[in-house]
């Protein structure tokens, strides 16, 4: 019978004690690295979560923009009769382009905390800062126009304000260029702003 060399070898077998030990390592080992997979997991969807709860803030803030920018321009309208596009109403309407201009473009002179405030409704808002969970509104309209006309004569107007190209007879005809500045704030502390121009009378 031929001689098998590694017969005679002895086998080495680890202690039974130790072999627990490696087995114990092992399983910690694998349940630290699920540890972290399942964190890393429920981060990942909170983080989708907080991403897909701004965008929906902010689709809901651009809407009540909107509703800003009708109500804007029926102020405007409204404002016109009689010459009256002329004047100021503080922290509301502008006649006239203002100077300095705040960080974001819009003017410094606005107070925003006296700037009326109304929900996406357009019912009044008391206080503007309280969170109610509603989206609260605000606006103010600049004229954008370097200095106040002669609303009777419309050269003067064409010269002194933007306006809509037109071939339009006379000052009453001709539409004037506003610029809207809107502020929403909304649920958990979120704040938008929003600019747009819309045009207008100049008198009627």
């Amino acid at each position: 019978m031929p001689h098998n060399p590694l017969a005679s070898r002895p086998r080495t077998r680890l202690p039974q004690r130790r072999a627990r030990g490696m087995v114990l390592l092992v399983v910690l080992v694998v349940l630290a690295l699920m540890l972290l997979a399942g964190a890393g997991a429920m981060r990942s969807v909170d983080t989708g979560n907080v991403i897909s709860g701004n965008f929906s803030f902010q689709q809901a803030a651009m809407q009540a923009a909107d509703r800003a920018f009708t109500d804007a321009l029926n102020t405007a309208a409204a404002r016109v009769p009689a010459g009256g596009g002329n004047n100021d109403v503080a922290n509301r309407y502008y006649a006239t382009r203002q100077s300095p201009l705040d960080s974001r473009g819009f003017p410094a002179a606005i107070d925003w905390n006296g700037v009326t405030c109304v929900d996406p409704s357009g019912m009044l808002v008391s206080n503007c800062a309280v969170d109610s969970g509603e989206y609260r509104v605000q606006y103010v309209i600049e004229r954008l126009c370097s200095a106040s006309p002669d609303l009777t004569n419309i050269n003067d107007v064409r010269a002194k304000c933007e306006y809509e190209a037109s071939n339009a007879p006379s000052a009453f005809a001709i539409a004037l260029r506003y610029r809207v500045m809107v502020r929403v704030r909304g649920p958990r502390g979120t704040e938008q702003w929003f600019e747009g121009m819309v045009s207008g009378p100049a008198t009627s």
